[in-house]
């Protein structure tokens, strides 16, 4: 299973290696932009279970023509910016592993269990840095609006045109926004840079 389209008929067949195939394709970029957007790790992994679970309800639905790739970072952004509203109502949420009964031994995360196919870049081996905390909370305090299309194509880069699809709008307005947030940064870290 090459391709998107293959993975979509897989998944509509509910074959397990095309499920094994998606997990391996896309768990860690989606789990890297939840993060990245909820703030903590815990709460992005189970945000993209959550995805996966719906992707596996809907599957039979989907169609050759779907993009995946689009819909699986669509679905993840909207479930995100749902928690933070959540959050920010005051709404508590609790993960399944943190209500109650019985714990098995296992590795800390489902992400444990994948293959890690890349490698660390310098910026996350030095995530520690203090000039890398000033700035990732300077990109936390930008509106979200303006976060989204910046960490899709500063981290995760993507496209102009991939951002559009996602986030459902022109790329002329990704690009706009992209360098609104960055101008907004450039004013809160002129003292840094």
């Amino acid at each position: 299973m090459s391709d998107d389209k293959e993975l979509i008929q897989g998944i509509s067949r509910r074959d397990p290696e095309a499920f094994r195939l998606l997990l391996e394709r896309y768990a860690r970029p989606l789990v890297s932009i939840a993060h990245r957007l909820v703030g903590t790790r815990h709460e992005a992994e189970d945000l993209v279970q959550e995805v996966f679970l719906r992707l596996y309800e809907r599957s039979p639905a989907l169609n050759e023509k779907s993009r995946l790739f689009t819909w699986l970072y669509r679905v993840t952004i909207n479930k995100g910016v749902d928690l933070l509203r959540a959050k920010s109502r005051g709404v508590r949420t609790i993960s399944l592993e943190s209500a109650g009964g019985p714990q098995e031994e296992e590795p800390a995360s489902w992400l444990d269990k994948l293959p890690d196919l890349s490698v660390p870049s310098p910026r996350e081996q030095s995530a520690v840095s203090e000039h890398l905390l000033i700035v990732q909370k300077a990109v936390s305090s930008l509106p979200i609006s303006l976060r989204l299309p910046l960490l899709l194509f500063a981290v995760e880069e993507l496209s102009q045109q991939q951002i559009a699809e996602i986030l459902q709008m022109s790329p002329k307005a990704v690009e706009r926004r992209i360098a609104r947030a960055r101008s907004l940064l450039k004013e809160q870290l002129r003292d840094i840079i």
